[in-house]
Order: structure tokens, then C-alpha cells, then sequence
């Protein structure tokens, strides 16, 4: 039996929007209807898998700027306006699931949509995706967030750290369901190696939203540490309000000529493969997106032992984990990882095979399943007390 789910995420890049955004293609492929709900176009989102449907906020195509921002501050109108959108639809096309993909602001939305809706309303379900949980969930807004994810039927995240900072911080019931990040193992994937030029210099990437939680001006510094000691250049991908801050430390350490912006890239898959490392160096990270990417495409990590960090990264296997804020170790594990090209073929050879176990064929059926096991169990109340988006959310 086919369902009709509709997803709501934000549009800004991040990992939030890549799940949701390959989900609904998924979904679609296997013959589900899907109605997908964001302010504007997702960055990298050009068509449509057959039975997906774009719906957004603002008039027209929904086309702007990319930008990357999780755009998590929404007026009042807009908030309203979203409720509006998603009950209509959830009226003409009788949807079975509505699945919000990061909590601010659409927990309130969501909730307050199947609060409208009654009888008629569809499932609830949320994922939590990071910092919904370690920074919003811990600020003035943390309790009324938790109200609002009490009115989801069922939760998910993507780490078992996640899971216990979530059950923690909102106070639930039930623990959220783990279903791990996953990735289109047709796009990201390795390339043949054996006719690269090992003259040249180690190629060290950095993918992120450049946000204050992904720390990237200490990719710079322990960037400058490596220099001292290995002929490498750092390739950044990506943009965000760190930005500023990392092109003064670039032109403060004198790296202009060895750091490559690439900016918002819309197709990340055609350049990861062809790095030699990803450098990370969050604060906190519920799972990293990016750090799946890499694996798949055969490029070992050096990232901080924080969060699910550890749960994507195998330690000495598929890269090297330092103490997190410790630039100097990030460093040795650098150079530990590029000066040892036989390590380095083993955790390339590792992080591809890792990657396979979370691949899209093998996630998005678990999404179903819970789909299934909610549109098959009891029918909804209309009982339910309304839930105040708050502006400025």
C-alpha cells in the first residue's frame, strides 16, 4: 500500500534538509506520494523524483538565494502561514504522515497543523537532527519545544548520543527511535586512485555551514600546524556566518595561497572524492552528514571525539578521533593519517565498506516501517490543546 507523506524541512544547507530532501525522492521512487514543505527551494534540489511535490511558502516557485542558514528565525505570519499551507494540503490530499525534520520551528508548526486538522489530521512524526536538541533545546524555548514534541506520535534521531541528549533534554516519555543518517550510494562513491599524482600536495577538506558549533576557524589553525610539517593545501565547501572569520584567519596565518573556497556547492559528491582527508573540528555533532559522505567516497576523517562523532568515524579504521578543542592532537592525527599512505588505503577501503551499511536502500524502509506501524495502529483523538508557535521561533 502506497502512503502519502508529507515532509517539512528547512532550505538552507545542512543535514537536516539533505535527509528530508533525499527521503521524499526515495520515497517517491517507491511508488509513495510525498509533499515536500520549505520556505524556499533546498539548496541543490533541481528536480523532483516522480511524486514529489514542492510546496512553498512564498508565491511562485520558491526559488531565492541559496543561502546557509537553518533560517530558524520565522515572524509569527510566516509560522501561521506554514500551519495554513500544510493543513490544506493535508485536507485536499488526505496525507497518512506529516514528518518534520528538525524541531525549530516546526515542531510548533506541525503540531499545531495536526491540532487543526482533528480527526482528519495524519501522523505525527519528528527528527531531531542536532541543534534542535544541544542548543535550542537547552534555551529559553527548550520547554515549550518539549511540549510540542510530547504531541508527535513518534520521534527519531540519528546517534545513540543523540538519542540520550534528546531524552535528557526534552524530558520524554519514550526515547526517540534510532535511525542513522544515510546517503545515495550512486552519488557518493570513490574513484580510481592508481593515476593520481602523488607529487602533488595533500588535499584536506572541510565541509560544514561554517556555524559557531562547527568551530571552522580551528580547521585553519590546525591547518597552519600541518603546513609546518606537510606540503598540504585545505579545500573549504560550504558557507555560513563563520565565514568572515576564517578568511581573516586564512590571510592572518598567510595560507591565502594553500586555502581553495569552494562556497555553497551544490554537488558535493564531485569533489569529495578527491581529497585525501576531511578535517572536522566541532564543538558537538549528533551524527555529521558529511563525515558519511566522505567515507563513501573512500576519504578517512580526523574528527573530535564529541557526540556521534565516534559513532561514523572508527577510530584508527576508517580515520583518527582527538579530545575535542585539542588542536595540537587534531594536528598529529592529521599528519599520522597523510604520513602513512598504507594506513591511508586501509581506512579508505574500511570507510567505503562502512558506508555501504547505511546506504539509502537500506534506511529509507525503516522510515516506512514506522510510517506503516502508525497508520496502521489506533485511530488519532482530536483532543488536543493548541500549541503556541512562538514568533521569532
Amino acid at each position: 500500500m502506497s502512503l502519502r507523506v508529507g515532509l517539512l524541512c528547512h532550505r538552507g544547507v545542512g543535514g537536516s534538509t539533505r535527509i528530508a530532501v533525499d527521503l521524499g525522492n526515495a520515497l517517491a521512487g517507491r511508488g509513495h506520494t510525498v509533499h515536500l514543505f520549505a520556505r524556499t527551494l533546498p539548496l541543490g534540489l533541481a528536480t523532483f523524483a516522480r511524486g514529489m511535490t514542492f510546496h512553498p511558502l512564498l508565491a511562485g516557485d520558491g526559488h531565492a538565494p541559496p543561502t546557509a542558514s537553518l533560517d530558524a528565525n520565522w515572524s509569527a505570519p510566516d509560522l501561521d502561514l506554514l500551519v495554513e499551507r500544510i493543513a490544506a494540503v493535508a485536507n485536499s490530499s488526505g496525507l497518512d504522515v506529516l514528518h518534520f525534520h528538525y524541531a525549530m520551528p516546526f515542531a510548533w508548526v506541525a503540531a499545531e497543523a495536526v491540532r487543526r486538522l482533528g480527526d482528519t489530521a495524519p501522523r505525527l512524526v519528528g527528527t531531531l537532527h542536532g541543534t534542535d536538541v544541544s542548543v535550542h533545546g537547552r534555551s529559553s524555548k527548550g520547554r515549550s519545544l518539549a511540549r510540542a514534541l510530547a504531541r508527535a506520535d513518534r520521534l527519531t534521531t540519528v546517534s545513540n548520543s543523540h538519542v540520550q541528549l534528546a531524552t535528557r533534554t526534552f524530558s520524554l516519555s519514550r526515547p526517540p527511535d534510532l535511525i542513522p543518517n544515510f546517503i545515495d550510494l550512486r552519488r557518493f562513491r570513490p574513484i580510481d586512485r592508481g593515476h593520481l599524482d602523488q607529487t602533488r600536495p595533500h588535499r584536506i577538506v572541510h565541509v560544514s555551514n561554517f556555524r559557531p558549533v562547527k568551530d571552522p576557524t580551528s580547521v585553519v589553525r590546525v591547518f597552519a600546524r600541518v603546513r609546518r610539517e606537510l606540503d598540504a593545501e585545505l579545500w573549504l565547501v560550504g558557507d555560513g556566518e563563520g565565514m568572515p572569520a576564517v578568511r581573516s584567519a586564512v590571510r592572518e596565518d598567510r595560507l591565502d595561497h594553500h586555502v581553495r573556497f569552494f562556497g555553497l556547492h551544490p554537488a558535493v559528491e564531485q569533489v569529495l572524492p578527491h581529497a585525501d582527508l576531511l578535517l572536522l573540528t566541532s564543538r558537538y555533532e549528533s551524527y555529521c552528514l558529511a563525515a558519511l559522505e566522505a567515507a563513501a567516497c573512500g576519504v578517512p576523517a580526523v574528527a573530535p571525539r564529541v557526540g556521534g562523532l565516534p559513532e561514523v568515524v572508527a577510530h584508527g579504521r576508517t580515520g583518527r578521533l582527538f579530545r575535542g578543542g585539542d588542536e595540537e592532537e587534531a594536528a598529529r592525527a592529521v599528519l599520522m593519517v597523510l604520513d602513512d599512505p598504507q594506513a591511508r588505503i586501509r581506512m579508505r577501503r574500511e570507510a567505503v565498506r562502512r558506508a555501504g551499511r547505511l546506504s539509502a536502500v537500506q534506511m529509507v524502509p525503516r522510515y516506512e516501517q514506522l510510517y506503516r506501524e502508525l497508520v496502521d495502529g489506533r485511530p488519532r483523538g482530536s483532543s488536543r490543546d493548541p500549541v503556541t508557535a512562538e514568533a521569532g521561533a
